[in-house]
């Protein structure tokens, strides 16, 4: 499937070092050479497609600069389940997985090759009959999949058998780390105790099983097994209930992660049970010390001497060396000036004393890098030049690269990072007006894209049921090289570039949505704010769970969008028609998809000039349920190509037919529902066009 075809990939033979008639040497032999890690995340284990969530397929210019900023181990996340069918892995995806193996390997490097999340097959399911996934409570058996882990590795480790030491497999990723929050044991979660860690073991005695049983260097590689959840604290039971190698002892190593929550992930905004900490130790403005991480807080230098040396009495002492697989934290944009500053450098100082202290007591750091580089983002090495522009390797985080550098005895790269991005994210005055400027820039010319303004809900203003609907205002100018923009072109109701407000509310997350502007494109005003109300009768489906809400923003959705907008505030309605604030764009906003953020002084803010829309062709079309017809003419006969995609870019259905000059029609069929784009393709013409499928 994801061959030379898709990728662009070409698979040429690979001459490695083969020592089958001979034990390949043990994990503690090989831990010393290992030095800094490094995952190429949000790719390979991406289900299905490694490029949906916007990261291009690894090339040889991304997995060299890998190795020239100092890394020596490359942790690969995979898939495998998604890629899979009636329990046979694709050979086109082996072929794939195989051409970043051998990138990693060749420019010098150990690749550690997992089984990633994939949809949970394993990973959430992590007991034998009754337990809780992501559903509610299921029944599933233990043997199952063990069976499916033990087919799945069987199949890898043939594919990889006369690989060297570079190459090193791991079991699972973060076995039971989505187990629900019911108020269980484990802090909310469902307890994993020594029944399920006995569960665990015999997934990774599957995996174990099936790499020895291919023989030749198989039989004593490396295979790292994880602890539950990966979690440092749940490392113990690890320890006492370890997996039996059928190769003896030394060919195994354990692996946990490392994500401070209050220092690395938190973003919503601070809990009555804790606050987001942005700074960490000496690294500080100095007059928030509740924002940042010291003392025993978890993150800090004392936790992390005593988890890390933990590890090391637990593992490493006994001849197993720990790989933290992954570990980070993330970049908050939402800060600006200096306390962006101090936050960019306290991340740099904990990255380095992290990774030292790795080292120190036996463990293989591997830092986690998504590609992006917006809001919350770990990157550290660029690839998605088309959003962001540079080259394919760019360093986009010189300090906290250099400290890590520093931790292993590797010279400073030349380079500045932090007064770059702290420039694009300035103080802005108190008094003076605060709004989001959101710019839009395409990536593709065929399908449908979104870009999105996202606002993490926290504190009181979880709670929107004391609101009757939601008040923005904005300006901007927005427009769109794709099919035609108007009703009276005969596009329907929906047109280019429609704006949806949407909500995510409940446990669940479940998903609201009302549209704001249809012709964004026409409707927007460049030289003055506009005012929009959208009361809960307008959502498409009455949102439920209001006094529960997570996540409130705006999709504007079109094909080759280009444009700028200026927020000014999101409101809640009230009853009795006043207004309050939600969000009034004091910090920068999350910003997804084609949109980029920046917080704006609003009285600074020039008029928004508009740009000119490019002339389209006409196309009509039909929607019924299951059934999408398309009128439209043609100036010659010949064959032509018609497909629906849905938001991610993905052909949902599609069919090839003859037309001839003058008027003509196709129809497709789906089962699909929801956003999706309709393209008609004959020669150098394209018609495109938004639908909504019933």
């Amino acid at each position: 499937m994801f061959g030379i075809g898709k990728f662009g990939i070409v698979f040429g033979a690979l001459s490695l070092a083969s020592t089958a008639a001979f034990a390949l040497p043990k994990a503690t032999e090989i831990y010393p050479d290992m030095g800094l890690g490094y995952n190429i995340g949000n790719t390979m284990e991406v289900p299905k497609n490694p490029t949906d969530w916007g990261n291009p397929f690894p090339d040889a210019a991304y997995v060299k600069a890998i190795k020239d900023a100092g890394f020596n181990t490359v942790r690969i996340p995979c898939a495998w389940d998604s890629h899979a069918s009636n329990g046979t892995i694709n050979a086109g995806w082996l072929d794939s997985v195989k051409t970043v193996v051998d990138l990693v390997i060749n420019n010098g490097m150990y690749a550690i090759l997992n089984s990633h999340w994939d949809g949970g097959w394993l990973e959430d399911h992590v007991f034998d009959g009754k337990g809780f996934d992501k559903t509610g409570e299921v029944t599933i058996s233990a043997a199952t999949v063990a069976a499916k882990q033990e087919s799945y590795w069987k199949q890898i480790a043939t594919k990889f058998a006369a690989y060297d030491e570079h190459l090193i497999f791991a079991s699972a990723n973060e076995p039971g780390v989505n187990d629900p929050w019911n108020g269980g044991a484990d802090n909310g979660q469902w307890a994993f105790d020594e029944t399920r860690m006995q569960v665990l073991k015999s997934y990774h005695e599957a995996c174990l099983k099936a790499v020895r049983s291919t023989g030749g260097n198989n039989a004593t590689r490396i295979v790292v097994v994880q602890a539950p959840r990966t979690e440092i604290d749940k490392s113990p039971l690890l320890a006492s209930i370890y997996p039996t190698d059928p190769a003896g002892d030394g060919y195994t190593m354990a692996e946990v992660h490392f994500y401070p929550y209050q220092f690395s992930l938190m973003t919503g905004g601070d809990e009555d049970w804790g606050k987001m900490f942005y700074y960490w130790e000496d690294q500080t403005p100095g007059n928030d010390a509740a924002h940042t991480c010291s003392g025993s807080a978890l993150g800090s230098k004392s936790s992390i001497d005593q988890l890390f040396g933990g590890l090391k009495s637990r593992f490493y002492d006994k001849g197993i060396p720990v790989v933290i697989g992954e570990m980070g934290a993330v970049k908050r944009f939402s800060l600006t000036g200096d306390n962006l500053k101090a936050h960019l450098k306290a991340r740099a100082a904990w990255y380095g004393y992290t990774v030292a202290a790795a080292k120190k007591n036996g463990l293989v750091p591997c830092v986690w890098d998504t590609g992006d580089e917006g809001d919350g983002n770990f990157t550290i090495i660029r690839r998605q030049v088309n959003k962001f522009g540079g080259n394919v390797g760019d360093i986009t985080d010189f300090e906290t690269l250099n400290a890590m550098r520093e931790a292993y005895g590797l010279a400073a790269l030349p380079g500045n990072s932090i007064d770059s991005i702290v420039t694009q994210n300035p103080d802005i005055p108190e008094g003076e007006g605060k709004g989001a400027e959101l710019t839009y820039k395409t990536l593709t010319s065929d399908s449908s894209e979104v870009g999105t303004l996202r606002i993490n809900l926290s504190g009181s203003n979880t709670d929107l049921s004391k609101y009757v609907g939601i008040e923005i205002s904005l300006k901007g100018s927005v427009t769109t090289a794709g099919g035609c923009t108007g009703a009276s072109d005969g596009c329907g109701e929906y047109g280019w570039t429609s704006m949806d407000l949407f909500m995510m509310t409940g446990s669940s997350w479940a998903w609201f949505d009302a549209p704001v502007m249809e012709q964004a494109d026409k409707e927007l005003d460049g030289s003055k704010f506009q005012t929009f109300q959208i009361k809960w009768d307008d959502f498409r489906t009455k949102p439920t769970d209001l006094n529960s809400a997570n996540a409130i923003g705006l999709n504007l959705y079109g094909t080759q969008v280009t444009g700028t907008i200026v927020f000014d505030y999101i409101k809640g309605i009230k009853a009795d028609g006043s207004t309050e604030i939600i969000d009034d764009f004091d910090k920068k906003p999350q910003a997804e998809g084609i949109a980029t953020a920046k917080v704006v002084p609003i009285s600074g803010t020039s008029a928004i000039k508009p740009v000119a829309v490019a002339a389209t062709s006409k196309m009509f079309v039909n929607v019924q349920p299951g059934l999408v017809t398309a009128s439209f003419s043609t100036t010659s006969a010949g064959m032509a190509k018609a497909m629906l995609l849905n938001t991610k870019g993905e052909v949902i259905a599609q069919q090839s037919f003859s037309t001839s000059k003058g008027a003509n029609a196709v129809e497709l069929r789906s089962t699909y529902r929801g956003v999706a784009m309709l393209i008609v393709r004959q020669g150098s013409q394209q018609l495109v066009q938004k639908v909504i499928l019933k």
